[in-house]
């Protein structure tokens, strides 16, 4: 715990960042996309634009995310039995909130299958596929980022063993190798190595913020250098994938792009990351604090029960003027945050008196042992 809130707060404002980037995009995909294909279906793609403007912004986050963990542990030695605990601690996470929200949706008879008109008889969960996924979240890809992160956890002592020892030229033709197989490829229906939102990318992710943990963060005299060219590299990676999507939606009339995943979201992960490892460090007890609880913000709003309920709510539907509804969305998006960070603590909270009561009543049958059969096992 110590440790934790003693990191460079940058790294961790950055955690913070790709959430907001993941959650925004989620805002414009569950909240906003209903209004954006009515608006298509009339013919105006600029206003269906504007009100995907998050859109694009989903994967930079994702792909910053696993930097950060390429950050701090690209360069560990990492033991099997390690990574299995790091892989159950994140699983039993998620098991808890996928539980958590069954239990509600049973309770509250909220919606048991999303497919009503899929009745396949060799594939029965395709009946009720909420209630499996919910208790087999990994198996039926509840969370497909959850699921390509854990694999990640698994594979992270042979990953790193992998990577430790090679020069700066090696790791530069892996990173450039894995982001054109799994970066450029899925962009033209080439998913031999991965998919725009898969194990491959998440790999390449992390390689890549193992790669400037050890090789671009060394020299601090060059570092507003190295921050101008990340914001060069962000910038106009988000110019490329925001270009390419206005033309998508007010041209084509198809919201449903690509563009914004793969290499060029990779691109802008690795140019907002640069530039914030580079900056002058900063340690912040409360944004350390609010960053380790902020997986759950993802594991909260994706829950295959919640996003239904929740991004109901923020359609703003009698709002016209689309520009104050991204304003709201960008607030509500903020608020949302706080509360999924704040229930995740109390969870933590819960777990942690639940393991005193048992110690607790442990320790008292022990002592009742003792003093009833203690001088007769003696």
């Amino acid at each position: 715990m110590k440790r934790i809130l003693e990191r460079n707060s940058n790294i961790e404002l950055m955690r913070i960042i790709s959430m907001l980037l993941i959650t925004l995009h989620h805002f414009s995909l569950w909240a906003q996309g209903p209004r954006a294909d009515q608006l298509l279906a009339k013919g105006d793609g600029f206003k269906a634009f504007e009100s995907l403007i998050f859109l694009p912004l989903g994967d930079i986050g994702v792909y910053l995310f696993v930097m950060i963990t390429g950050f701090y542990l690209g360069n560990k030695s990492i033991k099997i039995t390690d990574s299995y605990k790091k892989s159950i601690k994140i699983y039993l996470q998620m098991y808890f909130y996928a539980i958590l929200f069954l239990l509600l949706a049973v309770q509250n008879s909220w919606q048991m299958n999303n497919f009503p008109n899929m009745i396949d008889p060799l594939m029965p969960f395709n009946q009720v596929p909420n209630v499996p996924m919910s208790v087999l979240p990994l198996t039926f890809n509840h969370y497909w980022f959850v699921t390509a992160f854990i694999l990640l956890m698994l594979l992270l002592p042979y990953i790193n063993k992998s990577i430790v020892d090679r020069s700066e030229s090696e790791m530069r033709n892996i990173i450039i190798i894995l982001s054109i197989a799994c970066g450029v490829f899925p962009l033209l229906n080439n998913h031999v190595a991965s998919e725009t939102v898969g194990l491959g990318i998440v790999i390449t992710s992390y390689m890549i913020g193992y790669y400037v943990r050890t090789f671009i963060q060394t020299n601090t005299k060059t570092r507003i250098l190295r921050s101008c060219i990340g914001l060069i590299l962000f910038l106009s990676s988000v110019v490329i994938i925001y270009g390419i999507s206005f033309y998508d939606i007010t041209v084509l009339k198809y919201r449903y792009i690509r563009i914004y995943t793969g290499i060029f979201a990779l691109l802008s992960a690795a140019g907002l990351f640069v530039l914030f490892v580079n900056l002058r460090p900063i340690y912040s007890r409360m944004i350390n604090r609010f960053a380790m609880n902020i997986f759950a913000v993802y594991l909260i709003t994706e829950n295959i029960f919640v996003k239904k309920q929740l991004w109901k709510h923020f359609i703003f539907p009698q709002m016209d003027d689309l520009l104050m509804v991204n304003v709201y969305g960008f607030m509500a998006v903020l608020g949302i945050m706080v509360s999924c960070v704040l229930i995740d603590k109390i969870r933590l909270i819960f777990i942690v008196m639940v393991v005193r009561i048992k110690s607790a009543i442990v320790e008292v049958f022990d002592r009742l042992y003792r003093q009833t059969f203690g001088k007769k096992v003696d």
